[in-house]
């Protein structure tokens, strides 16, 4: 499944003076990146909704069982981020079964929908990963037998803010904005006639940190500059295309709040956000995290059918979305990789308050 890094963005930062816009997303790990945190968390969740016992559904790429790939991770950490790890990921998961327990409902098992395919093998439900962004399903049972399932999209952070990214748009969502990226990438090799010659990526690398530190800071400032151009173009695009498709970006691209295949069928999907408490919060509650659930597609629907309240303004290298005149969304726009010149253009979606 796709994933992404989780960026917090205050309401009084400036957009484009951030860093994690042309942060490097590929630079060498010290231990385990945050990509490979956020698998482990569903893979500790997971097991802690099932008592201690590891998902035995379904292996991840090259077949690796969910139980073989957390034995990895673990191997790589301390065992003192494993233990903080671990605890997050039980109180993540007393949540979330709490949360089932109050529909009525108990935990029956837990598949890892780490794949495209895994979520019809653990529904009978087809459902693509754009459609549906569950990382585990959780199959519960009521009184009665009755069977349903969860679509668990899970998030994790060490910000004391809930409010982190949930989407990775990529360049189908710029509406063709893939010329400036062309013509920026042309630019850059012009100037640079080495690195047209250069198809591999770690190679590229080496030849951006060999150069001067101000022809570095040139470049950068030049990705910089492309950024805004793609975040203008995307804000003139929906401007012309008015509120309806505002609405329709919001919900597909940056929310990713439509409604489930799984919530169609009569089933749930919710996205739960695990997050730090600060230090007030946690000797107000005795806790050390704080987990926030939400209904996507039931929480923000309301406000897209109200599309004519929706607005988009341009802001540096993104577009902020805003609901009668209150922040809604993010769409940022950033460099996969600072570190590769030729690297693709990615966004992340995130909500706000």
């Amino acid at each position: 499944m796709l994933r992404f890094k989780q960026f917090i963005i205050e309401e009084n930062e400036t957009l484009e003076d951030l860093s994690w816009l042309h942060e490097s997303d590929d630079a060498e790990p010290k231990k385990l990146g945050n990509n490979d945190k956020g698998v482990l968390h569903e893979l500790l969740v997971g097991k802690h909704l099932l008592g201690g016992k590891h998902m035995v559904h379904h292996p991840g790429k090259d077949g690796i069982t969910p139980k073989e790939q957390h034995d990895i991770y673990k191997s790589k950490m301390s065992a003192e981020e494993y233990n903080s790890a671990n605890k997050r990921a039980k109180a993540a998961a007393e949540h979330l079964k709490k949360h089932i327990e109050s529909q009525g409902h108990t935990v029956h098992d837990v598949h890892w929908t780490s794949k495209p395919g895994d979520l019809e093998k653990s529904t009978g439900i087809k459902a693509t990963q754009k459609q549906d962004a569950s990382d585990i399903v959780i199959h519960s049972k009521n009184e009665k037998g009755l069977v349903k399932h969860h679509g668990v999209s899970l998030k994790v952070t060490d910000s004391t803010s809930k409010h982190i990214g949930v989407s990775n748009p990529g360049m189908e969502s710029m509406y063709g904005a893939h010329h400036i990226r062309e013509a920026h990438k042309e630019s850059i090799n012009k100037q640079h006639p080495e690195l047209g010659k250069l198809s591999n990526k770690a190679k590229r690398k080496e030849y951006l940190k060999a150069l001067p530190a101000e022809e570095q800071k040139n470049i950068s400032n030049q990705h910089k500059d492309a950024l805004r151009q793609i975040a203008a173009h995307v804000h003139k695009h929906l401007e012309n295309a008015g509120t309806e498709a505002i609405a329709e970006h919001i919900r597909t691209h940056v929310l990713q709040s439509h409604a489930t295949p799984m919530q169609k069928e009569g089933h749930a999907h919710i996205r739960m956000t695990t997050h730090n408490l600060s230090a007030t919060e946690q000797k107000k509650t005795g806790e050390t995290h704080g987990h926030h659930i939400v209904n996507p597609h039931e929480h923000y629907e309301p406000m897209l059918k109200d599309h004519k309240n929706l607005s988009a303004h341009l802001q540096g290298t993104a577009v902020v979305f805003k609901y009668k005149g209150k922040r809604l969304a993010t769409h940022g726009m950033k460099f996969n990789s600072q570190s590769d010149p030729h690297s693709s253009i990615v966004g992340n979606g995130r909500p706000h308050a």
